[in-house]
């Protein structure tokens, strides 16, 4: 099991959240939206260089920007 970003796992990949690494803002935000520690997510689709990573959580898909998917920590098998 390996730990990377969010930006840097590939597009239709399963992992495991594992750590934020941002303040409490941002870790209230992802938890309203039911991204939490423990949780298991798939990553859709990442747009450009920059541009917003497309996750599904659940049955809810979201689009994050670059910068708070970059502070997300996923494990992968």
């Amino acid at each position: 099991m390996k730990k990377i970003s969010l930006v840097l796992m590939k597009s239709d990949f399963k992992g495991k959240v594992v750590d934020v690494l941002g303040g409490a803002s941002l870790n209230n935000k992802l938890m309203s939206m039911g991204l939490y520690k423990g949780k298991e997510i798939t990553k859709l689709s990442h747009i450009g260089l920059r541009g917003p990573v497309v996750i599904k959580v659940g049955r809810t898909i979201l689009a994050l920007g670059h910068g708070m998917a970059s502070k997300i920590l996923v494990e992968i098998e």
